[in-house]
C-alpha cells in the first residue's frame, strides 16, 4: 500500500506540474518597436517662371510697372516629431536687375491637401538673398502629386518705386534668378 501511495503521489505530482506548466505557456508577449522618421520634402511642378515687362509703345510713357505669374506649384510632405511647427521660406540667388523688386505670395492649396498645411503670409513678401517666411505653422501634412496640387505660388516682378528709382532701370535681355524654397526642420 505504501508503494501504491508513492506511485499515486508521483503521478498526481506529475499531473499537477504538467497542468501548471500548461497554464504558464498559454500567455506570451512580443516587444514591438515602432518608428516614423521626420519628413520634410518639397517639389515643384513648374519648369520655370517667365516674367518679362512690356516696353512702352508710345513716347512719353513708362514701361509696364509689374507683371505676375501664378502658374508654379510647390508640392510638400511633412511629418513633424513634436508640436513645433515648420515654416516655408524663400530667397533668391543671383542679381536682381537694378530698379526692380521681386515678390512672392503663397496662395492656399487646393482641397487635396491633408493635415496641418500652415498659414500663408497674407501679403506679398519681398524676396532677397536672405530667407523670408512665406508660410508658418506647418505641421504633419501632404499636398498630393497632381500638377495643380500644393501651394500655388504667385511671383511678381516690377519696378521698385518708379518715381524715385526709374533712372536705375536698365534693359535686360534675360536676367535669371534662382528662387530657393526651404521647408525648415521642426523648430
Amino acid at each position: 500500500m505504501k508503494k501504491l501511495m508513492i506511485v499515486i503521489g508521483i503521478i498526481g505530482g506529475c499531473i499537477l506540474s504538467v497542468t501548471k506548466a500548461q497554464a504558464q505557456d498559454n500567455v506570451t508577449s512580443h516587444n514591438i518597436t515602432m518608428g516614423l522618421p521626420e519628413v520634410a520634402l518639397l517639389a515643384t511642378t513648374s519648369g520655370g517662371v517667365n516674367l518679362t515687362l512690356s516696353a512702352a509703345t508710345v513716347a512719353g510713357e513708362a514701361v509696364q510697372s509689374s507683371i505676375s505669374d501664378s502658374s508654379a506649384y510647390v508640392q510638400f510632405s511633412s511629418v513633424i516629431s513634436d508640436a513645433a511647427p515648420r515654416t516655408l521660406s524663400a530667397k533668391f540667388t543671383g542679381t536682381l536687375p537694378g530698379g526692380t523688386t521681386l515678390t512672392a505670395r503663397v496662395l492656399d492649396p487646393n482641397a487635396n491637401t491633408v493635415g496641418t498645411f500652415g498659414t500663408p503670409v497674407a501679403t506679398d513678401v519681398t524676396l532677397t538673398t536672405v530667407d523670408a517666411t512665406l508660410v508658418s505653422d506647418i505641421g504633419s501634412c501632404y499636398s498630393g502629386t497632381a500638377a495643380d496640387d500644393g501651394y500655388r505660388m504667385k511671383y511678381t516682378w516690377g519696378l521698385d518705386n518708379p518715381s524715385a528709382n526709374y533712372a536705375d532701370i536698365r534693359a535686360t535681355a534675360s536676367a535669371s534668378l534662382i528662387v530657393t524654397l526651404t521647408l525648415t526642420a521642426a523648430l
